[in-house]
């Protein structure tokens, strides 16, 4: 049965792909700790998959676009799923911490097929005008994913262990690879109109030099690297400070899930009253309320679940407000070259996010940091080099995001 452009299975198919980046972070975070026990690993080096996955989803992403453009969406999704299959079975099989952050590397790599050929089968099927409003419904959906997996993966890995979480994995990748490759035909009608690398890298470039296009790539680069940066400390934060055990932990999340959700919906019902540059200006402002709150407590002397989570729930509301527009903005000026754009969106989303957990697991082992900063106490001292590592990403959305602004000719 084939699967129509602009038809429900479609949307539907777009909202699988996109789950796989969320998905394959949020199933796995409830238990990062038990891999350190059973691995006889450090915290440090449990989060370091999560980087090298992030890593991993950065550099995939610099091909899957280019190659879609060049030679079609299917065939370079049908290989990325069969990349992502292979090794998130390699990922159940690690046998040592240095083997499941080398394979964590090449399923990120895998996985970015998802998010990149996922963007670009959008502009294919929508018009740009309507694209904000699809990807607003897209990212909403795909709130699903991340708010049922840690629940999934916290009452699994407590009964059944981490490695059946991989397992998971690796049979979603597989009923996607059967459901692709019988069910999706090609949708880019452009392919091979930009004659080979050298057209592709100088549409590239015509992008990186557009104020337009950097205004919605940079500020979602930025509130991703909060978002993977909370994603990686608040679980040590939680359940080795505060006692809560992989399933609670699960059940927290949500939380955090709620407010992109609520981020998605608040952008559906405002999109045709404001602009999507003037949605993602004001969305930019919550991630630097939310990692105040986080200070404002820790200095109240204050450290509980929701001192946390709250907090991280008013960062994630505004990703979920810019995401969608975002998306929208970037791959959507450039119909011709909608994979190599997606393929920028999601290099900057995945390799800054993955800088904000690189920062957050830096600075959570630097000694004395909370003396350094005034604290007096551990409920202090926990939750602030969170705040410290991720308050410039926070300002950097804000900054990045006015370029969304409409240029003012000299003189006016």
């Amino acid at each position: 049965m084939t699967i129509a452009p602009r038809s429900t299975a479609y949307l539907v198919l777009l909202i699988a792909l996109a789950s796989f980046g969320p998905l394959s972070m949020s199933i796995y975070t409830p238990v990062m700790p038990s891999v350190a026990g059973s691995l006889g690993a450090s915290a440090d080096e449990v989060k370091l998959t999560l980087t090298t996955y992030m890593l991993g989803f950065a550099v995939g992403q610099i091909f899957y676009g280019p190659l879609s453009d060049r030679f079609g969406r299917r065939p370079v999704l049908l290989a990325g799923l069969v990349a992502f299959t292979l090794t998130s079975a390699g990922c159940a099989f690690a046998a040592g911490i240095g083997q499941l952050i080398g394979v964590r590397f090449l399923q990120g790599a895998g996985a970015a097929a998802g998010a990149v050929i996922g963007r670009a089968l959008t502009r294919d099927a929508y018009e740009y005008a309507e694209m904000p409003r699809i990807m607003s419904w897209i990212s909403l959906a795909v709130n699903i994913s991340p708010a049922i997996a840690p629940l999934v993966g916290g009452v699994l890995g407590d009964l059944f262990g981490w490695r059946v979480t991989f397992w998971l994995l690796t049979v979603f990748s597989a009923g996607m690879l059967l459901i692709v490759g019988i069910g999706l035909p090609e949708t880019n009608r452009h392919r091979g109109a930009s004659a080979g690398m050298a057209g592709m890298l100088r549409g590239a470039g015509q992008m990186l030099r557009d104020r337009r296009f950097l205004g919605h790539m940079l500020p979602m680069g930025f509130a991703f690297g909060i978002q993977f940066g909370m994603l990686a400390g608040t679980p040590f934060i939680l359940q080795d400070n505060l006692g809560i055990p992989p399933r609670e932990f699960g059940l927290l999340v949500v939380v955090s899930v709620a407010g992109f959700t609520a981020g998605s919906f608040f952008n559906t019902r405002m999109l045709g009253r404001l602009s999507p540059g003037r949605l993602v200006r004001g969305a930019s402002l919550c991630h630097i309320v939310g990692l105040a709150g986080i200070a404002a407590f820790a200095y109240a002397g204050i450290l509980t679940w929701w001192s946390i989570m709250l907090p991280y729930t008013i960062c994630s509301f505004g990703t979920g407000v810019i995401v969608p527009n975002a998306n929208a903005g970037a791959v959507g000026l450039y119909p011709r070259l909608a994979g190599t754009a997606s393929s920028l969106v999601g290099l900057a989303q995945m390799g800054i996010g993955a800088v904000g957990t690189v920062v957050v697991a830096a600075l959570s082992t630097v000694a004395g940091l909370g003396a350094a900063l005034g604290c007096a106490s551990a409920a202090c001292a926990v939750p602030l080099p969170l705040v410290v590592a991720l308050m410039p990403f926070a300002v950097a959305c804000a900054l990045s995001a006015r370029l969304t602004r409409p240029a003012v000719a000299p003189g006016a």
